[in-house]
């Protein structure tokens, strides 16, 4: 019963800790977002502006890239231990062929788009048809009769704007080129 409780608190500790990153994060966001903050009163003079800036060393425990932006975009993934700010970056500089845009390509196209990835190649040679929506979710009604690749390529933009799409219907290795 002792190991229990002892695990409770470690798991309440850690708690309160994820729950003021999280804080951080989103002040960070904000902060980068409306720079003047800090002088119209969201942070009173320099002595807070520096603490805070310190405060937020944490996210990347150096310098780093990400926009206040990318930064509450992308928030839940860089407080795991595992992920963080670094392979963040490197997800954002990433190229990812995914070869299909169908029952399985269409899952991994989304998700993909919504984590980050630099940029995205979809090569599919086929339409969407109206049998391919209860499966291929990556397609919308909108779509029958577009290629695949054409309606991929817009869904994923819909999830992040920031990414570069390059798709191809046709098997054209020439897709990773565009990509650089």
């Amino acid at each position: 019963m002792a190991d229990l409780a002892a695990e409770l608190h470690k798991l309440r500790v850690e708690n309160a800790l994820l729950k003021k990153q999280v804080s951080l994060l989103t002040a960070y966001g904000n902060l980068s977002q409306n720079p003047t903050a800090i002088s119209s009163g969201g942070y009173a003079g320099d002595a807070a502006a520096s603490a805070f800036s310190e405060e937020v060393q944490w996210i990347a425990g150096a310098r780093h890239s990400l926009s206040g932006l990318e930064i509450r975009r992308y928030s839940r993934q860089l407080l795991l231990p595992s992920f963080g700010v670094e392979a963040q970056q490197k997800l954002a500089k990433a190229s990812v062929l995914v070869v299909g845009a169908g029952g399985l390509g269409s899952p991994v196209l989304l998700y993909l788009a919504a984590s980050g990835v630099g940029c995205l190649g979809i090569m599919d040679p086929d339409s969407v048809e109206l049998h391919n929506l209860h499966r291929q979710v990556i397609h919308s009604e909108a779509f029958v009769g577009e290629l695949k690749v054409k309606s991929a390529a817009a869904t994923c933009l819909a999830i992040n704007s920031s990414l570069q799409v390059s798709n191809q219907s046709l098997q054209n290795l020439a897709i990773l080129e565009s990509c650089n």
